[in-house]
């Protein structure tokens, strides 16, 4: 057990270094300090993963999110997803166009609205898939991001019901200029893919 913990607190490292790089990115794109944080990771089987997720969809989102997610396959296979309260969205949008935001409980989103979340989306999401793939020498393909505003936001719209699946699930919070907003990172991977990586892990940490 302790090895699992000291494997998660590795990946844990490797996603923070990989929001960092997002958020240095992300803070010259829109000219505003941006601080990204992922405080723990953890690895799940399905069932307990898709539990997990249900909690934080209807405790933070209230059941409505956007999510911005890709594919990655070749040597590593799955999706990894960004998920945030669609309520807060208009907010997080504006700060990032610089406009100043307005009261808006609408879920309702512009084509601009959209494709400033796949920016998003595509800088975070590849900064974390691409780190963890660079610092365990296992190559990984993308596809672009896709975005959609789920109303009633559900695990299983989010991750694979195959039994040799896993969930690895990150809070983030995104703090721009003082405004803090919380959302969720999830990686949904074949099981070969996270022993692979596990693998490579203890090689080049020895084990620790």
């Amino acid at each position: 057990m302790s090895a699992l913990f000291s494997r998660e607190d590795i990946l844990k490292e490797l996603f923070n270094v990989g929001v960092g790089k997002a958020a240095s990115t992300l803070s010259e794109i829109i000219d505003k300090k941006i601080n990204l944080d992922v405080p723990d990771v953890r690895i799940m089987n399905m069932v307990r993963g898709k539990q997990e997720l249900d909690v934080f969809l209807r405790q933070v989102t209230e059941g409505a999110a956007m999510v911005s997610s890709i594919s990655f396959n070749r040597q590593l296979e799955g999706t990894v997803s960004l998920i945030f309260p669609a309520e807060k969205m208009h907010q997080f949008i504006d700060l990032c166009l610089n406009e100043e935001y307005s009261e808006n409980n609408s879920l309702e989103f512009s084509d601009v609205d959209f494709d400033t979340i796949k920016e998003i989306g595509n800088i975070i999401l590849n900064a974390i898939i691409g780190e963890l793939s660079n610092t365990v020498h296992i190559p990984v393909e993308y596809t672009l991001p896709e975005v959609s505003v789920l109303q009633s936001a559900r695990a299983d719209l989010l991750v694979s019901d195959a039994s040799y699946h896993l969930v690895l699930m990150m809070y983030i919070t995104f703090n721009i200029e003082g405004t803090m907003i919380d959302g969720a990172i999830v990686i949904n991977m074949t099981l070969r893919s996270l022993d692979e990586i596990l693998e490579n892990i203890d090689k080049i940490y020895g084990g620790e």
